[in-house]
């Protein structure tokens, strides 16, 4: 959901440019909107120089003209992020790559070692000799423990990368992977990363659990308590929850006034613990707003937990926890429920 300040911003800028576009009798394409749109926002410095100076000169906007505007200064610009965005992708994979080779090399080394000294271990006469022999062993191995430490760091380090090349994908293509309101992460990155960790849970043979949370009666709160107020409290949420997360554990906005986690490498006793506890915390809170200098009192939530089960998809368990998240609500709320 958009904040207040953005959607006035988004306005503001619409009223302007189609005035600008109108006078010019300017045709109300896509194409043209786009040119027109980033010109009055000015964050484009060298579309409005090139239209100030078509101004000046009184030229006429003609079609061919607008082509032109749009290729050099919006096509153009996605077309420059594109190629840069695929460089950066390649660049990860080919350091990756390297670190991996190197790391298989290094493997090879190691055996070899190993193998060297069980032979020599068979001619060991004396325990000077077998000294000599445990302390190369520790030496080997404390290079393969080094190295493996460098590429797990490695590892990290590409995940990391790779997030913030997905979310740069993301918005290229006009979608938004970080919710404008909590700062969170949105429902589709919650899906596809759910997708992407089911299928790597059941690869390594271990354990994923979901959790979905629903504030109680939210929509009664912001009937009394009015937008402002009650767009305060979901930060306030997503951050208080964000917090006490833990490890791999990630956190998404799911809904209106719902919140979705996926729980790596975790049961379904453990998930129900995370979701309890996070419930309760919650439930501590005596909330207020002290520059509207109004007492908001105790919010709840209600939640579901699930984990994932053999021949079950990622969609069927979000589908069940869904199901049981409603129950709950249904029930009264402020409790967890396991599908």
């Amino acid at each position: 959901m958009q904040s207040n300040s953005d959607i006035t911003a988004a306005v503001t800028l619409l009223k302007q440019t189609l005035p600008e576009m109108q006078k010019r009798n300017i045709a109300t394409t896509p194409e043209n909107y786009a040119v027109w749109y980033e010109y009055v926002s000015g964050r484009n410095a060298s579309l409005v120089n090139e239209i100030n100076l078509l101004d000046l000169n009184k030229t006429a906007f003609t079609s061919a003209i607008h082509k032109d505007l749009y290729q050099k200064h919006i096509a153009s610009e996605r077309e420059a992020l594109v190629n840069q965005l695929s460089d950066n992708v390649k660049g990860v994979i080919n350091s990756f790559l390297k670190q991996a080779r190197q790391e298989g090399e290094g493997l090879g080394m190691y055996s070899k070692a190993l193998q060297d000294i069980s032979s020599e271990a068979d001619a060991m006469q004396s325990i000077g000799e077998l000294k000599l022999m445990v302390a190369q062993l520790i030496e080997h191995t404390k290079h393969r423990e080094d190295a493996a430490s460098e590429m797990q760091n490695s590892l990290v380090s590409m995940t990391r990368e790779m997030q913030q090349l997905k979310e740069e994908v993301a918005r290229l293509s006009g979608e938004s992977s970080i919710d404008t309101l909590t700062r969170i992460p949105t429902k589709s990155v919650f899906i596809e990363d759910l997708e992407t960790h089911a299928v790597m849970a059941r690869s390594d043979q271990e354990a994923i659990s979901i959790v979905l949370l629903e504030v109680d009666d939210f929509k009664l709160f912001r009937s009394k308590f009015g937008d402002a107020i009650a767009d305060k409290v979901l930060k306030f949420i997503a951050t208080l929850f964000k917090k006490n997360l833990k490890g791999a554990d990630t956190i998404a906005r799911y809904g209106e006034q719902t919140f979705a986690m996926i729980l790596p490498d975790t049961n379904t006793d453990d998930a129900h613990s995370v979701a309890d506890n996070l419930r309760m915390r919650l439930a501590k809170q005596t909330l207020s707003d002290s520059a509207a200098k109004v007492q908001l009192g105790t919010i709840t939530v209600s939640a579901a937990i699930a984990s994932l089960k053999d021949n079950e998809s990622a969609e069927q368990m979000l589908r069940k926890t869904e199901s049981a998240l409603s129950k709950a609500v249904k029930e009264g709320g402020n409790k967890v429920t396991t599908a």
